[in-house]
């Protein structure tokens, strides 16, 4: 199997929106607990255990190694998030997104009645439980169900256009690559008789 080399067949790349939510929730949320988790102790008169009996150095300490931790958080799952693959062959369709991947025949997908879809008009595609994946407002990764109930591997970022792939089998894929009516019609001619390769 090849990588997609058309840059429209490729998973659209997370938006501001996303790298924006994440840094507040991976770095700023983790070092404002830390801060209220030693603030209220200290409001209420207890001491703090501190190294070598100064407050100093166990604040630096403290500060020193909450910021190496939450930008080591940060910067780990910004990668993770930026990991998106789409690759196809005549016979599959393989989707990685952040932590998760799926592999998909393409006889496994109903391709005629596939559609690029706005999740502002077709609500019942709008993932709603997360089932093993990862979401950040302007970002949803791995499986999830949707409103229609059926479970699907999701691959979106904050566009419009989103591709619905209904699966003959156990579960559905919900992609946003650049162009979805180019991979809907890449899909639909490697899937057709004669149309491998």
């Amino acid at each position: 199997m090849t990588s997609t080399a058309d840059p429209r067949l490729q998973l659209a790349p997370p938006g501001p929106r996303a790298d924006t939510w994440l840094f507040l929730l991976a770095f700023v949320l983790p070092l404002a607990i830390g801060a209220v988790a030693v603030a209220v102790p200290l409001a209420r008169g207890r001491t703090l255990p501190l190294i070598d009996g100064s407050p100093v150095l166990t604040a630096a300490a403290a500060v020193a190694g909450a910021l190496l931790a939450c930008a080591v958080l940060w910067r780990v799952m910004a990668r993770f998030m930026r990991r998106q693959s789409l690759r196809l062959s005549p016979d599959l369709l393989e989707v990685r997104s952040s932590f998760y991947r799926c592999s998909t025949p393409l006889s496994a997908l109903k391709l005629e009645q596939a559609r690029v879809v706005d999740l502002d008009d077709r609500t019942e595609l709008r993932p709603t439980l997360k089932t093993n994946g990862f979401s950040i407002p302007g970002f949803h990764s791995g499986w999830f169900l949707l409103r229609n109930r059926r479970r699907t591997f999701v691959a979106v970022v904050d566009g419009r256009r989103k591709l619905w792939l209904p699966g003959a089998g156990r579960h559905d894929l919900l992609l946003e690559p650049a162009d979805p009516a180019a991979l809907l019609a890449r899909l639909r001619e490697l899937a057709a008789p004669g149309g491998r390769g």
